[in-house]
């Protein structure tokens, strides 16, 4: 059964019944107006939640403006975060077509065949069948929409990757490089410092978030919201941040927002880097934390697994043996 429409001063009153402190109610006027209930109060109260037996029952002294700043202060890591995600797409893909045209040449109708990916078995010839097949009917399709796709069909009769890039996702591309043979993909991922492996396992984490981070979904507690969480491959920053390890590895930075700052380390110029660190660390250890009352900062940035010097990540050399 769907819920009851609340008005906004309805919401505002659910608010103070679960004695949450609404101390101005304009600003939260205006917050549930524009940013939505759903959006801000069921996204964000969780870390402020003390017990969900007979609905929620929220930690003393725990504030709308404090949930309200938990909520701003996701959609600024967003911010952040989704600019350089979409650099390191753009990277990926341009190394990905160096290294595959220069082995499968540029006309769609030579490379776009099972003898220019790993087609060695029965489920990876279906793979790539199926990835060949999905690329030629993007080709069709992009021929009526895309304007290089339709001048490289009109005038050349093939398109080029390094064209065909421009219409294919980051998951096709991540698809894409699955099912290239073993030696390219070792020169794309030895491009990175990584192993073949470890290049996969990277760009499917990063594709994630850039996903989440377009589309405005939470990030921050990204390991709380997966139903079946992937972790990256352990890599050698893990060990440089001591990162304390358990019985099923290490405690934090294999599925949270550490792994993601771990993962991007590996795609981004240094200088770009250490700007991201820098604008994330003052977001979260100044203004958030200067926000919040009822909870301590320190609870969010163990949900982020930021509990180690990850600021140091900034400053750390890469290891450049796979």
């Amino acid at each position: 059964m769907n819920k009851p429409f609340k008005t906004v001063d309805e919401q505002i009153a659910i608010l103070e019944s679960r004695n949450i402190v609404v101390s101005n109610k304009k600003f939260a006027r205006q917050v549930l107006t524009y940013e939505n209930y759903y959006y801000v109060v069921n996204g964000y109260k969780t870390p402020f939640i003390s017990s969900t037996n007979n609905g929620d029952a929220y930690k003393p002294g725990t504030s709308f403006y404090e949930i309200v700043a938990l909520y701003s202060f996701d959609r600024r890591l967003r911010e952040l975060l989704l600019p350089e995600l979409l650099r390191i797409e753009h990277c990926v893909k341009a190394m990905i077509i160096d290294v595959f045209s220069k082995h499968h040449g540029e006309d769609h109708t030579t490379y776009l065949r099972p003898e220019a990916f790993n087609a060695k078995g029965f489920s990876n010839f279906k793979r790539v069948n199926a990835l060949i097949f999905d690329l030629l009917k993007l080709i069709d399709k992009q021929r009526k929409h895309h304007n290089a796709v339709q001048h490289y069909m009109d005038k050349y009769g093939s398109v080029p990757l390094w064209v065909l890039s421009k219409v294919m996702t980051f998951g096709k591309i991540n698809s894409f490089y699955a099912c290239m043979c073993k030696e390219d993909k070792e020169k794309v991922a030895g491009a990175f410092h990584l192993s073949s492996a470890e290049f996969k396992s990277l760009i499917d984490f990063i594709a994630v978030f850039r996903n989440k981070c377009a589309h405005g979904e939470r990030v921050y507690c990204h390991i709380r919201d997966q139903k079946k969480p992937t972790p990256i491959n352990n890599l050698p920053l893990h060990e440089l941040l001591d990162i304390p390890r358990n019985e099923k590895g290490y405690k934090y930075g294999t599925q949270d927002i550490l792994a993601l700052l771990i993962a991007m380390k590996y795609f981004l110029q240094p200088t770009r880097y250490k700007n991201l660190i820098h604008h994330i660390d003052y977001a979260l250890n100044k203004k958030l934390n200067y926000r919040l009352k009822s909870i301590s900062c320190d609870d969010i940035r163990k949900i982020m697994g930021l509990e180690s010097d990850w600021q140091s990540l900034s400053v750390m050399t890469l290891p450049t043996d796979n």
